[in-house]
């Protein structure tokens, strides 16, 4: 019985990995869907602008990597995904800046800061090294440097 159970383990294990690699895709995303979710997320932004720059005026904004709300005028909004991690992509990726700019939602915010008389400005942000942060940890080759975008907008 014991002999039988662990050949039904090992056989499930080896069904289970089999399955996984025939069948598993690893998440490239195209262009096409790229722009279409930097898109939606500028759209995002612009619909919360004018109570984000209340909220700065007034001293309340949580700014990104400040431990104070103080009033800054300027806010720069880190494009980030579902989970609220911030949005990497791969230097393999053929997205640049200025295909995010072309977009639907870059034009709808620009458009809403130039009526608030306000300054627009899309960073490509580089992430620099392979996570390691001690020099007791092994340094890994990493062929795949990704990057991040963020938006500033300021003026107020």
């Amino acid at each position: 019985m014991k002999k039988n159970m662990s050949t039904f383990i090992f056989i499930l294990l080896v069904a289970g990995v089999a399955y996984l690699a025939i069948f598993h895709k690893p998440s490239h995303h195209s262009e096409a869907e790229l722009k279409k979710w930097f898109s939606t997320k500028l759209m995002e932004i612009s619909a919360g602008l004018e109570s984000d720059i209340e909220k700065d005026k007034e001293g309340e904004y949580p700014h990104a990597g400040k431990q104070s709300f103080g009033k800054r005028g300027s806010i720069t909004y880190l494009l980030r995904d579902k989970n609220n991690a911030r949005f990497d992509i791969s230097d393999k990726n053929n997205l640049r800046s200025q295909d995010i700019i072309e977009t639907v939602g870059y034009k709808t915010l620009e458009q809403k800061a130039d009526s608030l008389n306000l300054v627009i400005h899309l960073d490509e942000n580089e992430v620099e090294g392979d996570g390691v942060n001690t020099f007791n940890e092994l340094d890994e080759y990493i062929d795949d440097f990704t990057r991040y975008y963020s938006v500033t907008i300021s003026g107020w």
